[in-house]
């Protein structure tokens, strides 16, 4: 017979559900949470915001600007000085080396100078003064101090010679590097490395001494220290009897895929327009004739191929004449790579340069020579309206709010009186290279820019450490 098992003891019981019950203790509680709360707490942690280093300059009112006057061109003696402010009161003045003011009286002064000349604006005086110098049949602006500037169409032989001057318009030294080109590419130039002009001085360069060279050549001249400007004189001095004709030739700011150079004129005269490629890329051009209708292609003008780092010339003295020049006022140039180009229009007695001008958004100005003057408006980047005012030498208007509807794909031409000293040109609802194009005694094309009047102030902060 089996006998029953026993029950185990109440007591032994008890003791097993206690130790079932048990809570976790504070150890194994803490092992658990920390990880938890750390994953959490990581979670929501961001990174620290990285400071900028560098911050983006502000938009001020001009108050303060610059124009440089190249030294005197055979007989352009002539210095003429506007502010479309109409304003009155001084100029500051360093011709050559020695200061001087200018008094401007309604906007408007002139004077006769033969060496260098810097004019300096303050005040309601900065915003649109515009300056200029001509005589004896030429005629150029006065340009302010830019970091970058193209010259194209350049000679360095004795039969084409350009001279290169650089001011310095401020105390401090300033440093430039000219690179120059011809057919074949790069010109080693070593003179033309590391150029320090002294503050208040100007160097001049003729480059038949420095490069010689039988090629078209351009150039580019780039500052890397203080303010330059430049100008360039160009010398043809053909042989045989015909006496040596000398012109400004206009900088172009940049290398562009389509511009335009507006300034053919209309007289009978050998015309040859020089196409330069700075980069490394072989490049294709193609011309067209811009008149008041149209924007056409001529025939017998084929498509132009410039190789890489080099500069071509196109003879045009075929394509314009007779019919085809009547009302032709500028070339368009569509370019599969950024060039720079210029126009040399040369005549037994003068020569005239125009360069590939830039686009006009709003407002531009200029201190007219003395002569018959037009402008001459191409590359409206749609239909709009130009108005034009114009005062003269005693500060009166002669032109009040003329109205001239532009539009794309076609070249406008607007005459000035030849009493007007000073032109204001205001475009509403499009953009356009615009040009002024003077004739006294020669033939003179100045292409016009954008009028500025605010300046750029940097924003500079103590280095974070």
């Amino acid at each position: 017979m089996t006998e029953p098992t026993p029950n185990p003891p109440a007591e032994g019981r008890r003791r097993i559900a206690a130790a079932t019950g048990r809570r976790p203790s504070a150890l194994t509680v803490l092992a658990v949470l920390i990880p938890l709360l750390t994953i959490a707490a990581l979670a929501v942690v961001r990174p620290a915001t990285e400071q900028p280093t560098t911050y983006d300059p502000t938009g001020a009112p001009l108050d303060r600007t610059t124009a440089v006057c190249p030294p005197q061109l055979a007989a352009a003696a002539e210095v003429r000085f506007g502010s479309t402010g109409l304003g009155s009161g001084d100029l500051a003045l360093r011709v050559g080396r020695d200061d001087d003011t200018e008094s401007l009286v309604d906007g408007v002064a002139a004077r006769e100078e033969r060496s260098t000349v810097v004019v300096g604006g303050t005040g309601e005086l900065a915003p649109g003064l515009v300056v200029s110098r001509s005589g004896g049949g030429s005629a150029t602006g006065c340009d302010q101090p830019a970091p970058e500037r193209w010259f194209t169409g350049l000679g360095a032989s004795a039969e084409h010679a350009s001279t290169l001057t650089l001011v310095n318009p401020d105390k401090g030294p300033a440093v430039a590097d000219v690179s120059v080109w011809d057919g074949s590419g790069l010109v080693d130039a070593p003179a033309l490395r590391g150029v320090r002009v002294p503050g208040g001085r100007s160097v001049t360069f003729d480059l038949s001494d420095v490069t010689p060279n039988r090629d078209a050549l351009a150039a580019q001249v780039l500052v890397s220290r203080g303010r330059l400007a430049a100008s360039v004189v160009d010398t043809i001095d053909p042989l045989g009897r015909d006496k040596p004709v000398r012109e400004w030739l206009p900088g172009q700011a940049a290398p562009a895929t389509t511009s335009y150079v507006v300034g053919v004129g209309s007289t009978r005269a050998d015309r040859v327009l020089t196409l330069a490629n700075p980069g490394d890329s072989e490049e294709r051009v193609t011309i067209k004739l811009v008149s008041g209708e149209s924007e056409f292609a001529p025939s017998g003008l084929e498509e132009v191929t410039l190789a890489p780092a080099s500069v071509t010339e196109v003879d045009l003295g075929g394509v314009l004449r007779g019919r085809t020049l009547a009302g032709v006022q500028a070339l368009r140039l569509d370019a599969t790579g950024p060039v720079t180009a210029s126009l040399r229009t040369q005549t037994a007695g003068d020569l005239a340069l125009a360069s590939a001008g830039a686009t006009v958004t709003s407002e531009t100005a200029a201190a007219l020579p003395a002569g018959t003057k037009k402008l001459v408006v191409a590359g409206a980047t749609a239909p709009g309206v130009l108005v034009l005012r114009a005062w003269d030498a005693e500060g009166a208007e002669v032109v009040r709010e003329r109205r001239i509807e532009i539009d794309a794909g076609t070249a406008a031409r607007v005459n000035l009186p030849d009493d007007a000293v000073l032109a204001l040109v205001r475009l509403e609802r499009s953009g356009a290279v615009v040009s002024l194009e003077v004739a006294d005694g020669g033939l003179s094309f100045l292409p016009l820019s954008q009028l500025g009047t605010t300046s750029q102030v940097p924003d500079v902060r103590p280095a974070q450490r």
